[in-house]
């Protein structure tokens, strides 16, 4: 890791990172391996990241980032000190993932900072879905909700562009290309 504050890489100029660290739902992809990561990233530009749970150490988590030609994968262990959860990445200590995302917005993790998140699956409602429970997220016709998680085939976790969040059914909407 480098550990130059405010290096940037000298072939490109400098970009400022513009992402909500604190907002855990955009970044953290709960259900993708590496081979996934790699794939969702590949096409990114530099300093696109996502976070998702590591494969071999139960517990805690990689911080994917596109870097140049590859996808790099940093492990972030999550450890109890003094009854508080810590994460390390590297020999860096954190106390919240927001101020670890937020310190290497700032610095380098081998040649990019963390310029922006990955973008999660957004959707277009195709139909009112005024929901049954509690944990519904009710929507009009032509609403764009973020993904969250698949957490059935056919009922997704979502939220909307305030914020709120429940589950979907999947056969009521559509997915959007983020550059549409």
């Amino acid at each position: 890791m480098n550990d130059v504050i405010g290096q940037k890489p000298a072939t490109e100029s400098p970009v400022s990172a513009d992402f909500n660290a604190a907002d855990e739902d955009s970044w953290l992809f709960e259900e993708l391996s590496r081979e996934e990561a790699i794939s969702t990233l590949q096409n990114q530009p530099d300093g696109t990241f996502l976070v998702r749970p590591s494969s071999t150490i139960k517990g805690d988590l990689v911080l994917c980032v596109k870097e140049g030609s590859k996808v790099s994968h940093y492990i972030i262990n999550l450890c109890q000190e003094n009854s508080k959860l810590i994460y390390k990445i590297g020999d860096k200590t954190f106390s919240s993932m927001k101020d670890l995302l937020n310190f290497y917005k700032q610095r380098l993790l081998d040649v990019s900072p963390l310029i922006r998140i990955c973008p999660k699956p957004r959707v277009r409602t195709k139909y009112r879905f005024d929901g049954k429970d509690d944990e519904d997220l009710p929507f009009k016709k032509g609403q764009i909700l973020m993904i969250i998680k698949k957490t059935e085939p056919l009922w997704w976790l979502a939220r909307n562009n305030t914020g709120d969040k429940g589950m979907i059914p999947a056969n009521y909407v559509e997915y959007v290309r983020d550059d549409a």
